[in-house]
């Protein structure tokens, strides 16, 4: 590549090298020990640009300074671009001399060379242009641009590509000159490919965290990770520049959070604690905040990191945990408290019935006092039922095994059966017990009448126990369609709001008085409420201190059409038991003797096993088929489980119903009993209606399968 200059522009060249160097001191470019300037040499050479460091204020006295006498000689020009030309040699940073218009290559130095992978040969070429270095011709037209209107140019990023199509990411400072009509573009590079693949890893590595990382420097964010954004609910780039305050739901908070934490930053301590910020939409979260100055050695200097984790979640968490705590705790110590009370309510009615009995044995005891013995030990033995059945009820509620049972009914025989059982309680009390049922309530409807008349039946006895003078008034409506409403008011004492409020848990009574005043085990309403729930309804209860209670429960039903009546049903059970033969296996003398009576009452023939071994022995040498087995689960030698799971091997379900008969009724025994091979399983004591109705379509079921071959 030729293009000597003349010797005589030489000292005129240097001259402008000087100056060029002086300004480029006083620019960015000096600010990154960069400088551009051409020199024209007097060997075969074009111009080159060379990077050359500031001059330190202790070197500047050089052979080209002023000398001491005053005389103002000039450095000779071929020394000075012989030094240039050896700057321009050996510098580490690559330099590219090319036409600012058109791109032609004028000069590179062995750094550029390097750099690009091509032959120094190649570059010295008229006809290659500088593009052959860059990625995009249009950051090339970007950057002539901005030399033509700044002059020069610092920290211009682009990309440049290597003779082996590698793309290296560089940063580019740059100026222009003219020299002989041509304008020429200077260029010196750094090459940040690897800087800028650390930047981008770490990049990476923040917007992929899990957890949200911000910088601030004065009290302002100069960056933010995407998790620190999408957890603010800030879009990209909106946080650059904002106060940390807008973090905050209020001025006092972040005053009180930047009073704690500024002076342990300024002693360089990481800052570690929860608190309560603020979302972009105004909604609230909970954070685990961590932070640390950038430069613990001196902490105002350069900033603060802070590492920021949502525990929202986590904290609602530990609040329910808290809560079910405190909860379990409670129902701990409510049914410790429920274990005394129901002890209580055991013991009361049993001490009842021993002590009648004896009364009832003595030795001329005249018939009219026995009898009312007999009438006073079927009060306790109820009261003891009742206590019985609603543990009983407990127990299927919290398996979640409490079922309904619907059916057409009358709900106005229902109503009055109900009215007749607590008219004489009401009387015996000197209250007056009213009824009152709208005439939009339907005759015939579809629900459960037990849980019915369970409902209906605890809030009555409820204010039975409460009212002491007054009235009880009991009124059935249809508050919409489908839905039938029972509400029991009293004119009792009343209860207070915060009482109100825990009425329908369980194990649950107003205070321990009431349990010592009046008794009852604190479950009732309980039971109510997960009833009404099981139907599809709701309870509920107003009142006031002094002022009564009006307890209420509202249930949907389904309108439905006159069905046989009761009288009816009993003929169908009493015709399919009579004659029916049925298999007893009791170990109990006594509960063998009340469950023989009540049989041979309908008419069936009995036949009596203590144990499995004796049932399976009974069948076995009968020459007539079986149409049914009452069989207790708890015996000696061979209980009912068992024994049923071998007369399963011979008998279907339907060839020989086996009705287990258990006074422990919890559900994961009724389970069990089913699934070793019993048909049904009813509890004891035996509610006789029940054990008719069930034993009645169990032999019809036996008969059935035998016209049918099976």
């Amino acid at each position: 590549m030729g293009g000597a200059a003349a010797g005589g522009s030489n000292a005129r060249t240097v001259s402008g090298l000087a100056h060029r160097l002086h300004a480029a001191r006083r620019s960015h470019l000096g600010a990154v020990r960069a400088a551009t300037a051409v020199v024209d040499v007097d060997v075969p050479s074009p111009p080159v640009c060379a990077a050359v460091p500031p001059v330190p204020m202790r070197a500047r006295a050089s052979p080209m300074s002023t000398p001491a006498n005053g005389s103002n000689p000039s450095p000779p020009a071929a020394l000075g671009a012989a030094m240039l030309r050896r700057v321009f040699q050996i510098s580490p940073t690559p330099i590219v001399l090319s036409e600012l218009h058109g791109g032609r290559l004028v000069s590179v130095n062995p750094a550029m060379v390097r750099l690009s992978g091509h032959a120094l040969a190649d570059l010295l070429d008229q006809q290659v242009v500088d593009t052959c270095f860059w990625d995009s011709a249009e950051d090339r037209a970007r950057l002539v641009a901005r030399v033509l209107a700044e002059g020069t140019v610092a920290d211009f990023a682009t990309v440049w590509r290597t003779r082996e199509r590698h793309r290296l990411s560089m940063l580019l400072s740059a100026s222009s000159f003219t020299q002989d009509g041509v304008l020429y573009l200077v260029t010196m590079s750094s090459d940040v490919t690897e800087r800028e693949r650390r930047r981008l890893q770490f990049e990476a590595m923040l917007n992929n965290a899990m957890v949200g990382i911000a910088f601030t420097r004065n009290g302002r964010y100069q960056s933010a990770n995407a998790c620190y954004e999408r957890m603010f609910g800030w879009a990209p780039g909106a946080l650059i520049g904002r106060g940390s305050d807008v973090l905050w739901p209020d001025a006092a908070a972040h005053a009180l959070f930047a009073s704690e934490t500024s002076t342990q930053l300024a002693r360089g301590e990481a800052v570690a604690l929860e608190c309560e910020l603020q979302r972009a939409d105004g909604s609230h979260l909970w954070c685990a905040v961590r932070a640390r100055a950038v430069d613990p050695v001196r902490p105002a200097r350069g900033g603060t990191i802070w590492i920021v984790e949502d525990i929202t979640e986590r904290r609602l968490a530990q609040q329910a945990l808290a809560a079910a705590k405190e909860d379990a705790e409670a129902a701990s110590r409510a049914k410790s408290a429920f274990l005394a009370n129901t002890s209580h309510e055991i013991r009361t009615p049993l001490s009842g019935l021993l002590g009648l009995v004896r009364l009832a044995l003595q030795p001329g005891t005249s018939p009219e006092r026995q009898r009312e013995c007999l009438e006073r030990i079927q009060d306790s033995a109820q009261a003891l039922a009742g206590t019985i059945t609603d543990i009983l009820d407990l127990s299927k509620i919290e398996a979640g095994k409490l079922s309904v049972d619907l059916c057409d009914h009358d709900l106005h025989d229902l109503l009055a059966s109900i009215q007749r059982g607590y008219a004489t309680l009401a009387e015996a009390k000197g209250l007056y017990l009213q009824f009152v049922c709208n005439d939009d309530v339907p005759h015939w409807v579809r629900s459960d009448p037990g849980r019915l008349r369970q409902i209906l039946g605890n809030f009555l006895g409820n204010a039975l126990k409460f009212t002491e003078h007054g009235h009880i008034r009991v009124h059935v409506c249809v508050p919409r369609p489908l839905w039938l409403r029972l509400e029991v008011e009293d004119t009792g004492p009343g209860i207070a709001a915060d009482v109100q409020q825990r009425l329908f848990k369980p194990f649950t009574q107003a205070d321990d008085s009431v349990t010592r005043r009046y008794g009852g085990s604190g479950l009732g309403l309980s039971i109510c409420h997960e009833l009404a729930q099981l139907m599809g309804g709701s309870v509920g209860v107003r009142s006031q201190p002094g002022a009564g209670a009006r307890f209420w429960a509202e249930i949907p039903f389904t309108p439905a059409q006159p069905v046989a009546t009761v009288d009816d049903h009993q003929r169908a059970v009493a015709e399919t038991l009579r004659g029916a033969q049925v298999l007893l296996v009791e170990d109990d003398a006594v509960n063998a003797l009340i469950t023989e009576a009540a049989l041979q009452h309908w008419g069936v023939q009995v036949q009596l096993a203590t144990n499995g071994h004796e049932a399976l022995a009974a069948c076995r040498l009968r020459s007539a088929p079986l149409d049914a087995v009452l069989m207790d689960l708890h015996m000696p030698g061979m209980g009912g489980t068992e024994a049923a799971a071998l007369l399963r091997q011979r008998y279907s379900r339907e060839a020989l119903p086996i009705i287990a008969l258990s006074a422990g009724a919890l559900v994961s025994q009724r389970e069990a009993a089913l699934a070793c091979g019993m048909n049904d399983f009813l509890s004891k004591p035996l509610d006789l209606a029940r054990l008719s109705s069930a034993l009645a379509h169990w032999v019809g079921v036996a008969r059935g399968a035998r016209v049918a071959g099976r």
